[in-house]
Parts: C-alpha cells; sequence; structure tokens
C-alpha cells in the first residue's frame, strides 16, 4: 500500500515495516543534528543480564539522550495516522518521550538485534520503533532486515515492531544521523 498525506508518502514494506518518505524537511533535519550535536554524544551502550555495557563487537555507534514530551507530541500528531492503531488489546497513545540520537561514523554499525519495549508504567509500554534518518549524505549505514534493506533518505521515518531482527550496517563513508523514538501502546482499552 503506498499514499501521500501533505507531501509525506507512506509505504507498507510488509504489514510490520513501514517507511514514510519526507517526514521530516531538510531544515527539520539540519536543526535535530545540530541539537544532538550540542548535546554531545558518548559511546552506545547495550542492554545485557549484567546491565548497560559497552559492547564495541555488537555496537560502536555514538548515542545521546533527550526528554521532550513537546516534542513527542508534534512529532505524534504527524506520524499519528499511519502508526498501527491497535496491538491485540492495547491502542496506540503517543510516542514516548525519551528520543535517543544516533551518530554513525566511518566503521560503525549495530551488529543484528531486536529492539526493547519500553515499559513506561503498568498500563503502558512501546511496540514499535519509531526512527527517522536525519540525513543521507554518507555511504553504507543501510537498515537491513530478513530479505529487506531500506536505504535512508533524509527526513525518511522508518516504523517496525520491535521484534523484528534488523541490524544498521557499517557506514563506509561520511556520518549518519538518526532520531530514534517508539510508540507507545495502553493495555486493555475497549
Amino acid at each position: 500500500m503506498k499514499f501521500s498525506l501533505y507531501s509525506m508518502n507512506y509505504t507498507a514494506l510488509t504489514d510490520k515495516i513501514f517507511t514514510i518518505e519526507d517526514f521530516l524537511l531538510p531544515s527539520e533535519c539540519h536543526t535535530y543534528i545540530t541539537l544532538s550535536e550540542n548535546l554531545g554524544y558518548e559511546p552506545a551502550k547495550v542492554t545485557t543480564e549484567k546491565g548497560e555495557r559497552v559492547l564495541e563487537e555488537v555496537r560502536n555507534n555514538n548515542r545521546t539522550f533527550y526528554k521532550s514530551e513537546d516534542l513527542a507530541e508534534i512529532l505524534w500528531h504527524k506520524v499519528q495516522s499511519f502508526a498501527p492503531a491497535k496491538i491485540g488489546n492495547s491502542y496506540a497513545i503517543g510516542l514516548n518521550e525519551l528520543f535517543r540520537f544516533y551518530k554513525y561514523q566511518p566503521g560503525h554499525r549495530f551488529r543484528a538485534h531486536q529492539d526493547q519495549s519500553y515499559i513506561r508504567n503498568a498500563t503502558e509500554a512501546s511496540y514499535f520503533t519509531f526512527m527517522i534518518y536525519l540525513n543521507d549524505n554518507f555511504s553504507g549505514g543501510d537498515t537491513l532486515f530478513t530479505n529487506l534493506k531500506i536505504q535512508p533518505k533524509e527526513g525518511m521515518a522508518l516504523i517496525f515492531l520491535h521484534s523484528l531482527y534488523h541490524e544498521g550496517s557499517e557506514v563506509t563513508q561520511g556520518i549518519k544521523y538518526v532520531l530514534r523514538s517508539d510508540i507507545m501502546y495502553r493495555f486493555g482499552e475497549d
């Protein structure tokens, strides 16, 4: 399925993977890149049985956090009509307000993994990853799923089920920037 809302182009690649081209304007992408650089980046950690740890053999990119309920509301307003509205007995209610910016330099990648659900409280958790590619002036850095390759495009959003194995392939030239959040759901509403 493919259709446009305003200038955004939505494509369902599978029943669990969706893209929205032109979700952000280039000027918005540049603003977020500047914001992320001003926040400062640190080596990204992975969750293990022993807690959060830097494991460069799994993931060697950099990350910074940005908590903003305002940004969550603004982006949710834009993506809401494209987001899976219901999962079982749970209904989509917004985005996770804890945003993550990722920065991949040459040689950086994130090996195959599944994303974890963010549990906000006893009745709210995330099921889908929501990320936006903030630039595309780099080589490599594709998002790879089983039998599917997503080539980043500036301003394109990618939505997919957390449980899908995927990887961020190695960036070979330039710097890749990504803005990441999650689509939140409330349990048991009828």
